[in-house]
């Protein structure tokens, strides 16, 4: 697997060197023992790319629930992952949305091999397709689906695609400045992207807006998510910004780490305008209540290691799921409390999740592989 440089804003994906640690700690070891005795990679953060956008109108309380230490060890949402499902040999998955638990998209970018990247792939609620290029050779960072007719895509190099549904428009150059990061859509006619130079363009159903400064300072948005045309949260380097369907706010800061050094929030996912989680490359996760972000709680740590959130999934208030990019394991929550890591059985870090509903999740990861919960 490769990563992207840091002129593409951030690494798609960190070296898994997490996953030796957790092994080690799980077998008995101390986490200072693991650490010394496993042979870590260097790597930087994971974007965070795809998270689906979920459906307008979920119901979310007035204040943000508190999340909690995974060291509290609540119970996980039932449900079972699927064994990994390779149906992208030789390309990182970096980004799934589904409309449905019968529709999702998964997109793709290289992994330094001589197969070509650009390609999406569809789920029926069944089996994938083969891979379709659809922007050969570029790497497609990130894709919202709203509905099964409509899905939007934006690549490394400022280009966006549709899909209607059955076929996809030819790529358009949109963003000449910067380098997408994500993408998030209300419906066919309103998109939002952000890019790695602070900039966000909205889609109105024809074409795509000119770019409009919303991270001065560090100059990166990561993520992105909107419910509705009257609202979206996106995070990057300085914190977390608001859109109120006419401008955006300035940022807030998102707990001392996350804007400080260790690398900017990986992903976002808003059910609502009042009701939104945020997760960092150190195992953090943030809510909002509509008004405000809580301090920062640490949810993804297996034996004193903390792991890398890169994506989160909301149905809804009471049901969110969250992925690793350090190893292979989620997070869900509950509407109170966030359940222990779940292993899943892929040895690779996931790099996307996607929740239509609190009882269906597609997560991909930069082996070629997705995986499929159930409840």
């Amino acid at each position: 697997m490769t990563t992207r440089t840091t002129d593409e804003g951030h690494s798609i994906g960190r070296m898994r060197f997490a996953v030796g640690i957790i092994a080690c700690v799980l077998a008995g070891a101390t986490a200072t023992a693991c650490g010394n005795s496993t042979t870590a990679s260097s790597a930087s953060s994971t974007p965070a790319v795809g998270s689906a956008t979920p459906s307008a109108g979920s119901t979310a309380p007035s204040t943000a629930p508190t999340a909690t230490s995974a060291t509290s060890t609540p119970a996980p949402a039932t449900g079972t992952w699927s064994s990994a499902n390779s149906i992208d040999p030789g390309l990182d998955l970096l980004a799934v949305s589904c409309a449905s638990s019968t529709d999702c998209v998964a997109v793709d970018g290289t992994s330094g091999t001589s197969t070509p990247s650009g390609n999406a792939l569809t789920y029926n609620g069944t089996s994938w397709s083969a891979p379709q290029a659809i922007d050969a050779p570029n790497t497609i960072v990130g894709v919202s689906c709203p509905t099964t007719s409509f899905c939007a895509a934006v690549d490394s190099s400022g280009d966006a695609l549709t899909y209607n549904g059955s076929s996809w428009t030819p790529f358009t150059g949109v963003d000449s400045v910067g380098q997408f990061e994500a993408v998030s859509c209300v419906s066919a006619s309103f998109c939002v992207a952000v890019d790695n130079s602070g900039d966000a363009y909205t889609f109105n159903g024809t074409a795509w807006s000119s770019p409009v400064q919303v991270d001065s300072t560090q100059g990166i948005l990561t993520a992105v998510s909107c419910p509705t045309t009257s609202f979206c949260a996106g995070v990057g380097g300085t914190g977390a910004f608001t859109f109120n369907g006419t401008t955006w706010s300035p940022p807030e800061a998102l707990g001392a780490g996350e804007n400080t050094g260790t690398g900017p929030p990986d992903g976002v996912s808003c059910p609502s305008s009042s009701f939104c989680v945020a997760v960092g490359s150190e195992g953090g996760v943030f809510t909002y209540n509509g008004s405000s972000w809580s301090t920062k709680a640490d949810v993804d740590e297996v034996g004193g290691v903390s792991g890398g959130l890169a994506a989160v999934s909301c149905a809804s208030a009471s049901f969110c799921m969250a992925v690793d990019e350090d190893s292979n394991r989620s997070i869900t929550f509950n509407g109170s409390s966030w359940s222990a890591p779940t292993m899943l059985t892929s040895g690779y870090g996931l790099a996307a999740v996607s929740c239509p509903s609190s009882s269906f999740c597609v997560a991909v990861d930069g082996n070629a592989d997705a995986f499929t919960w159930k409840s």
